[in-house]
């Protein structure tokens, strides 16, 4: 007998067609980019949709920008966190916490208190300044994402590629996450052209080529009918 996956759409125009439908629900996605490439932008989205399109809560763990910095985003696009914050919608944290186990608990009480749907941790790559030992910091990354699959949130933890390499972290993508989505901003001849693929995403179908995006006003747009070296 099929069974089949319940799914958490993202709502980003052109995106959940590459992915048969959206993200399996309770999912955690490493989502990779390098600088520029619609990061931020996309865990806005996803948030904001969540609230707006499907009535599901969400929560933004910023480990870098401050609060205001993170919501003038969202406003640049016409996304009123501001409001949703105070129906108690969204919560968007900064978090100056050098203690992973501090943080990993401030993560799981932000979620319960919302009862949030979808989580976003922005960026993972700070994950290296808690850290002195590659073993700890594996262990210790490896029990946050699977916190986040137990708690039962469909989560997405950003990491930065840069010259084409990607840098793991510490096994996260690897052992743990269930899906990996791309986001490149490369040079192709004398212009910069913007593109995403997604390189793992578990019980999905997934299309497995490079497909060209654009940032619109209205946040990101996913060509996904588009192979990218068709538009090149």
């Amino acid at each position: 007998m099929k069974v089949e996956v319940e799914r958490t759409q993202t709502g980003i125009p052109g995106f959940d067609a590459l992915c048969n439908g959206g993200i399996p629900k309770g999912s955690l996605i490493v989502l990779s980019g390098d600088p520029g490439s619609g990061k931020t932008i996309f865990c806005l989205q996803f948030l904001h949709n969540g609230v707006v399109d499907f009535n599901e809560p969400g929560v933004y763990i910023s480990l870098e920008e401050t609060k205001e910095e993170i919501l003038n985003t969202g406003s640049v696009f016409g996304w009123d966190f501001r409001k949703l914050i105070q129906d108690h919608k969204i919560e968007v944290n900064t978090i100056e916490l050098y203690d992973f186990d501090k943080l990993r608990d401030a993560i799981e009480d932000t979620v319960a208190r919302i009862d949030a749907k979808r989580v976003v941790i922005d960026p993972g790559v700070i994950f290296r300044l808690y850290f002195e030992r590659e073993l700890d910091a594996r262990k210790r990354i490896l029990g946050l994402g699977k916190m986040l699959k137990r708690i039962g949130a469909t989560s997405v933890i950003t990491n930065e590629i840069s010259l084409n390499k990607e840098s793991s972290l510490y096994g996260l993508e690897e052992y743990v996450a269930d899906g990996v989505i791309l986001l490149y901003h490369t040079k192709v001849d004398d212009r910069f052209v913007r593109s995403t693929a997604i390189l793992k995403m578990r019980n999905t179908k997934i299309a497995e080529r490079l497909h060209p995006i654009e940032i619109t006003p209205n946040g990101i747009l996913v060509a996904s009918n588009k192979d990218l070296f068709e538009q090149v």
